[in-house]
């Protein structure tokens, strides 16, 4: 059963960019009040999700991905979608069948922030357990 954070997350989709370079409010750069209420649903139910996450919901949250710096709210989803490796028996890292399956996971990311982040953090913890 999919939780219902992640579902929300589904639903509300890819979040608006433009987080990163937020102007001060009354500057015409800053974001509408819809944006920014976006914005908060999207921290809210990411916030919200218990890990490790299944396979399941990791395949729906890597195509759900922030293509812009969220403060940090990336880092927190990140490390939700990295949660499903926990769920794998007798250790991924053990395993090239799990490795590859993983890093293609990775490369259906929608953002490709992202899917550098999780790449490069992939190939990090690769080859400090060889």
């Amino acid at each position: 059963m999919i939780q219902e954070a992640v579902s929300k997350i589904q639903k509300l989709g890819i979040p608006p960019n433009g987080f990163e370079d937020v102007k001060f409010p009354g500057d015409n750069e800053f974001p509408s009040d819809e944006t920014l209420d976006l914005w908060e649903e999207y921290e809210t139910a990411v916030v919200s999700i218990h890990t490790p996450v299944t396979w399941e919901e990791a395949e729906i949250l890597i195509k759900c991905c922030p293509v812009d710096h969220m403060a940090g709210i990336e880092w927190s989803l990140l490390h939700c979608i990295e949660s499903c490796l926990e769920n794998v028996e007798n250790g991924w890292l053990e395993s090239p069948e799990e490795i590859a399956r993983y890093k293609k996971l990775i490369l259906e990311c929608n953002s490709d922030m992202m899917k550098d982040l999780l790449l490069s953090r992939l190939d990090a913890t690769i080859s400090i357990h060889p």
